[in-house]
């Protein structure tokens, strides 16, 4: 199994960042997404060069902080993005979506100086209506492998997707212990050829409690990934970690 460990939300907080790259540091992940639109960007965007074995994609987001354009469809009177659209399925503009999510694209590749290694979003943006399809065309344009919570559409083929495994322990109100990680992941791994391990290791504290609900699953999401017990897990002969920039046009999986 040739297995991507990603580190989601790259930039949300100082806190978060550290623990991205601690983790990545340690082995314990491959790549990471950055979240452009977040307070900590600039600086995540400053590790990942000092630490530039680290694959970065672009977590787009519309559904958290606060947006790089002016998209009123996707905010609350705040000037904040309205998580409720992505909770209820209500509809957007898609302009307004399409030139935030460009936005959010552009602005990685200035504080990166490249183009995201793949793409995926924020609490799976691909439940509002037409995201999907923005998501996919971007893909498409920039020949880069794309994550998905829900199957592509009809508009035609995208570079990649490569299965995720939906581990309980990035919930707060559903925690896994170190054993319970290893058997779940083995168990949603299981004849899989390519396999991205999606998770959101991070530290607790104010700065994150003001942007995220998710606090402590990001701890326990940390503590599992650094364990012997997920190392041991990572030296099985049948295990080969892999970067998103490694992500063949097409997986075994997608043709």
């Amino acid at each position: 199994m040739k297995l991507i460990i990603n580190g989601d939300d790259f930039g949300i907080t100082p806190a978060c960042n550290e623990t991205i790259i601690d983790c990545y540091r340690k082995g314990r992940l491959t790549s990471c997404s950055l979240m452009t639109n977040m307070p900590a960007a600039k600086e995540a965007a400053g590790l990942w060069k000092e630490n530039p074995g680290l694959s970065v994609g672009l977590h787009v987001c519309l559904t958290a902080g606060r947006p790089l354009t002016r998209p009123a469809s996707l905010m609350k009177g705040d000037g904040t993005f309205d998580k409720s659209i992505w909770a209820t399925g209500r509809t957007a503009d898609l302009q307004e979506m399409e030139t935030e999510i460009q936005a959010q694209f552009e602005r990685f590749v200035e504080l990166t100086g490249k183009k995201p290694e793949h793409l995926d979003s924020h609490h799976g943006i691909e439940r509002i209506p037409g995201a999907a399809v923005i998501m996919e065309r971007l893909s498409r344009e920039y020949h880069i492998p794309l994550r998905m919570f829900m199957p592509p559409t009809e508009t035609g083929p995208v570079p990649c997707v490569v299965p995720r495994l939906c581990l309980a322990g990035s919930a707060d109100d559903c925690l896994l212990s170190p054993e319970d990680f290893l058997q779940e992941l083995t168990r949603q791994a299981e004849d899989a050829q390519w396999v991205e391990l999606a998770l959101h290791p991070g530290k607790a504290d104010a700065d994150l409690a003001a942007l995220s609900s998710l606090c402590k699953g990001r701890e326990a999401d940390a503590a599992n990934l650094l364990s012997d017990d997920f190392g041991a897990f990572l030296e099985r002969p049948d295990i080969d970690l892999v970067f998103w920039r490694g992500v063949p046009e097409r997986t075994p999986e997608t043709n």
